[in-house]
């Protein structure tokens, strides 16, 4: 994909219907001055999935968001990786990827922020949590910073764990039974990140498929 000046672009890649496929997608995105594109990946129908976003931020104040949910179950294996490229100066970036693993399915995120020696003023932000439901769920997060300039604001992690019991039994205390707590406690950690697309009608449909 070619930005030219002042352009937006949207691409929302939805994986949803329970299937056996395996699939790749590999975007390549070069953005001029003051674009702006916008990436939101839910991978969780597909039986193997890997997803691949390079962006190079070629134009002074342009900005690349990726944003992307997991939600496996089964033997399921899932992967995002992406590669946000600052060159040249003023230019942002903002990723996060939410991944909630049940049975023996698994999670891979891979996310590098890279900012050449020219790109001062760079801004760059990225996380990945996971919450793990079972034993038998693994998620690999390798967060990378590559950085060559020194006016720069950039900062990475990732987190994985459980359901904290305390929260559950809250809500428990509230009247829910504890299927109903861990759904509502899901669904509200799904819904910082399908809060962040921008089409108003696109989030609706997100939200209807994912019953939040």
């Amino acid at each position: 994909f070619e930005l030219n000046e002042n352009s937006i672009f949207k691409n929302y890649k939805v994986d949803k219907k329970e299937n056996k496929n395996v699939k790749y997608s590999f975007n390549n995105v070069n953005q001029n001055k003051n674009t702006i594109s916008e990436t939101f990946i839910l991978s969780s129908g597909s039986n193997f999935f890997k997803s691949e976003i390079n962006c190079n931020l070629n134009g002074e104040h342009s900005s690349a968001f990726v944003n992307g949910i997991f939600s496996l179950h089964k033997d399921k294996h899932h992967e995002i990786r992406t590669s946000i490229n600052h060159l040249t100066e003023s230019t942002k970036s903002y990723q996060l990827i939410k991944s909630v693993l049940e049975d023996s399915s698994k999670a891979v995120y891979q996310g590098k922020i890279f900012v050449n020696s020219e790109a001062q003023k760079t801004d760059g932000y990225q996380l990945s949590k996971a919450i793990l439901l079972n034993d038998g769920t693994e998620f690999n997060g390798k967060p990378e910073l590559e950085i060559y300039a020194d006016d720069v604001k950039c900062s990475h992690g990732s987190s994985s764990g459980n359901l904290e019991d305390n929260k559950i039994f809250y809500l428990m205390t509230r009247g829910l039974n504890v299927n109903q707590a861990k759904k509502m406690l899901l669904d509200g950690y799904f819904l910082e990140v399908v809060e962040k697309i921008t089409d108003n009608n696109v989030k609706g449909i997100i939200k209807d498929l994912m019953q939040i």
